[in-house]
């Protein structure tokens, strides 16, 4: 079903994330599948529509927040507060936290969201956990940024639509767990800035 990504729309949002299943959700660059980032359950889920176990990424909500997930110094807080909220994903040497295991799946780095975009980050807010942020796509095939599209290929998944979504060639992500940092993947975001 497709719902409109708005206020009057979010409490559905959180509730069906409660309840252990998958949505799909706008953000500042691709539409991304989400899932409540604690929930093993949950997760095991999304990768099944995937069909494919890969580290995820969380959305939080601030800056402040990733302290909670992620080890990283006063330097490296002042450049990420310059990209957040914005079109990037950070990988950070993760913290022992209360996210399942299936998001990093094995690896020692998190990666991170904060988009430039109301409905993920209050949606965080709300549910009072992150959220898993990852490209709406089965393994191999190119990400679906097309709610018609997403709402054929995954008929059973709650759809929060922004009507004014644009093309994205999705966020840009930057490690931060080497010195200097490296871009993995150009995105929308530029860097360095």
């Amino acid at each position: 079903m497709i719902y409109p990504a708005t206020d009057q729309y979010i409490d559905l949002a959180k509730n069906t994330l409660e309840n252990g299943e998958v949505i799909v959700y706008p953000t500042d660059t691709l539409y991304g599948f989400g899932v409540d980032a604690t929930n093993t359950e949950a997760i095991q889920r999304l990768n099944r529509l995937k069909g494919r176990v890969n580290p995820l990424s969380i959305v939080l909500e601030s800056v402040d927040h990733m302290h909670d997930f992620a080890e990283f110094d006063v330097e490296i807080k002042s450049e990420i507060n310059k990209l957040f909220p914005g079109s990037y994903t950070v990988l950070l040497p993760s913290k022992k936290s209360d996210l399942s295991p299936l998001v990093q799946n094995g690896f020692p780095n998190i990666g991170v969201r904060i988009p430039d975009h109301f409905f993920p980050v209050q949606l965080v807010k709300l549910l009072g956990k992150p959220i898993i942020t990852t490209s709406i796509n089965r393994h191999g095939n190119e990400p679906l940024n097309d709610v018609t599209q997403v709402e054929i290929d995954f008929p059973n998944v709650d759809i929060f639509e922004d009507s004014n979504h644009i093309q994205s060639k999705g966020s840009t992500i930057i490690d931060y767990s080497m010195s200097p940092p490296k871009v993995i993947r150009d995105g929308d975001g530029p860097y360095p800035l």
